[in-house]
């Protein structure tokens, strides 16, 4: 399936599901799950990121990074923030959102509230669940809300997200919980043997994305060019914030697909299919 036919998929999926009320004038905080404050996180590298955008505004320069260029996908993302004097600015009660804007509608997306990491830095993992469409809107923002500001007072970044070569995020109805969206947190490209599998999930509700948990994520390794699985795979269990976490082995390398179920209560819960593309490398 091309671009455009994937992206009109998710416009009428979305269009379907979510109200013309831009999910700015919505509550922020249902829009996320909280991230783990106990963890013990390090200030990056800022050499080894990928600039995404920045801009200044009310005398504050606010730089957005990356790990790599952004896609319709699950992404972790750095912003950096300095004041006029270039000093890092540390505010504990700053936030963040993502916005689609489509021309018509606008639409959020599964998010993290940041956490400070110090001498102005913030972390945050973001699901894009849909990539920029070429001439409908102005595509992805980045929508920041500083500690002594409202959310209608807010810092708004462009943020490029461009096609994922392969799918990670996709959607499904449920028999209990209308539409969800499941990331698959694998790379694209990984080495033969067996390693540990994370997925995310959350629920579409109107415009926002909460975290969904009390799911099992059953799935079936396939390598269609060999006509065969691999064994030793154990399906995914709730991790707590819509994190869920298995194990998957790839028993030889070549390209395997990753054929997922949800299940919930003892029963199949996804209505439509669910599959992974995985390229495995000696």
């Amino acid at each position: 399936m091309d671009f455009i036919k994937i992206a009109l998929l998710y416009t009428v999926v979305l269009t379907a599901a979510l109200t013309a009320v831009s999910c700015a004038d919505k509550s922020v905080s249902k829009n996320s799950v909280s991230a783990t404050d106990s963890t013990v996180f390090g200030i990056p590298e800022e050499s080894g990121l990928y600039l995404l955008a920045d801009t200044s505004i009310k005398g504050h320069a606010y730089t957005v990074y990356g790990g790599t260029k952004l896609s319709n996908k699950y992404h972790t993302i750095y912003l950096k923030v300095k004041d006029k004097n270039g000093r890092p600015v540390d505010d504990k009660a700053l936030d963040l959102y993502p916005e689609m804007n489509m021309g018509q509608m606008k639409h959020g997306g599964p998010y993290e509230h940041p956490i400070p990491l110090g001498e102005g830095w913030y972390k945050s993992n973001v699901v894009f669940i849909m990539a920029d469409i070429p001439d409908m809107g102005t595509g992805w923002h980045l929508h920041i809300i500083r500690g002594e500001e409202t959310a209608r007072d807010t810092v708004a970044i462009k943020i490029p997200v461009s096609p994922a070569s392969l799918m990670r995020t996709t959607s499904s109805g449920t028999r209990d919980d209308s539409r969800v969206f499941l990331s698959c947190l694998l790379p694209d490209t990984v080495k033969q043997g067996k390693m540990p599998i994370q997925f995310l999930m959350n629920k579409m509700d109107h415009h926002h994305f909460p975290a969904l948990d009390g799911y099992e994520v059953r799935f079936k390794t396939d390598m269609p060019g060999m006509r065969h699985d691999s064994p030793d795979n154990k399906g995914a269990v709730s991790a707590g914030n819509g994190y869920y976490e298995g194990l998957i082995n790839f028993s030889m390398a070549g390209d395997w697909e990753i054929n997922v179920e949800l299940w919930k209560d003892g029963k199949k819960a996804n209505q439509d299919e669910i599959k992974y593309h995985v390229h495995v490398t000696p």
